[in-house]
């Protein structure tokens, strides 16, 4: 492997190198301090809407102490080409055949969000070429209500309803709850929505194969065996810390960190303290106990954290009207209401179809939800946040409250 050592912030943007895997191609970009070093380099995974220049200020952090990778699979980042029929696992051969065509030591992959699936994958299936591991908003989907939320994504971008689905995806990524915690500024996440507002029909079809493949995935027959930290957001909705710390307890070698006063995007929410904790882990250092800005779990407490991301409250205004794009609607009672799901009672239809309701409850707009599951205690329900006027009607009536735990549907 040669790698570039001009490194400069704006060669993220440049042409990649590109290599041929069979019929897939694949995008990269490596540099180091020196054209040929023999150190097991850090690969760069990014998300469903991450490109190169996303990781500017890791490889500015990393670039040091390690030779660093940044590589684009099949239908990620700025890599435009489709791959309908590649699975997550397949997906994850191919980096072990781009680090076997490149004749490269074992790797420490850092994966985010949709890439910490593959690279823990690649590491499960190929131990002997991982030499550690970093995830950050892993996505296993296994939680019904993520799972239901994704699905509805993908139908809203079947029927062109492009805005629904952006304002949804933007309060699963920042939880709307605690943007006063995350810092997030007004002006990113006005950004964000109009990038997700504006994606072209080949950006769907990318994000629709992507989600496909994560829906399909049927989970993880086995773990990664290397050292591996797992990052958690303290706020993440979207891939809740409980979940990250159950994958971290099925790894032979793995600590798990929650990162104070973040979400889903925890490592740009709060870089520093993130950076305080891969730091010493990719250079084989024990991890800080104790660390500015996040927390490292004990082993013994991994299966042990609440389940809840918002608490179960019993709403002022218990009755309310469930109504069906059909036309039909039944009056119902809130047991439970929170910003992403709540809880109901009614006589309701024995089979109820998953999309078209809404709750009119209070002074509320119109509420979209969509039952989740039926029991002898109601109907779980989960809000989509489809609509940015009810969504932030609902944050504003749910904020105020001190969030120790929510229904995690």
């Amino acid at each position: 492997m040669r790698y570039r050592t001009d490194y400069s912030p704006a060669l993220l943007a440049d042409t990649p190198r590109i290599m041929d895997i069979g019929t897939w191609r694949l995008h990269y970009q490596a540099y180091a301090r020196r054209e040929r070093d023999a150190r097991a380099p850090v690969l760069l995974l990014g998300g469903a809407f991450q490109s190169f220049r996303s990781f500017a200020a890791e490889v500015d952090e990393l670039l040091a102490g390690h030779p660093l990778i940044l590589l684009d699979l099949p239908s990620q980042g700025g890599n435009l080409q489709l791959a309908p029929e590649l699975g997550l696992e397949q997906l994850a051969d191919l980096i072990a055949a781009f680090a076997e065509q490149l004749q490269l030591p074992p790797l420490m992959p850092i994966g985010l969000s949709y890439g910490s699936a593959l690279a823990a994958l690649f590491a499960a299936r190929h131990p002997q070429r991982c030499a550690r591991l970093l995830l950050a908003g892993i996505t296993a989907f296994g939680r019904p209500g993520a799972r239901l939320m994704l699905e509805e994504g993908l139908a809203l971008l079947a029927e062109g309803r492009v805005g629904e689905f952006a304002q949804g995806a933007l309060s699963g990524l920042l939880n709307p709850l605690h943007l006063d915690d995350t810092g997030v500024a007004p002006v990113f996440r006005k950004a964000l929505l109009r990038q997700l507002q504006r994606l072209s029909p080949a950006e769907v079809e990318r994000y629709r194969q992507n989600s496909r493949r994560l829906l399909d995935f049927q989970g993880f027959r086995r773990h990664p065996q290397c050292p591996t930290l797992v990052l958690a957001g303290e706020h993440d909705h979207f891939t809740q810390p409980w979940e990250h710390a159950h994958f971290a307890a099925a790894c032979a070698q793995a600590e798990c960190a929650v990162v104070q006063r973040a979400d889903h995007l925890a490592q740009f929410e709060r870089r520093e303290a993130c950076a305080a904790l891969y730091r010493p882990f990719l250079g084989a250092r024990a991890l800080p106990r104790r660390s500015p800005g996040s927390m490292v779990l004990p082993r013994e407490r991994l299966l042990g954290l609440e389940k809840r991301c918002e608490p179960r409250l019993a709403p002022r205004q218990r009755q309310a009207l469930l109504r069906h794009a059909s036309g039909q609607q039944w009056p119902v009672e809130l047991s439970e209401l929170g910003f992403f799901g709540g809880r109901l009672q009614g006589d309701l239809p024995a089979e109820l179809p998953w999309r078209g309701w809404q709750l009119l409850t209070g002074a509320l707009p119109p509420l979209h939800l969509l039952p989740l599951r039926r029991d002898g205690q109601g109907l779980a329900f989960v809000f989509p946040h489809t609509g940015a006027e009810a969504s932030q009607a609902l944050a504003e009536l749910t904020r105020p409250v001190a969030l120790a735990a929510v229904a995690c549907a």
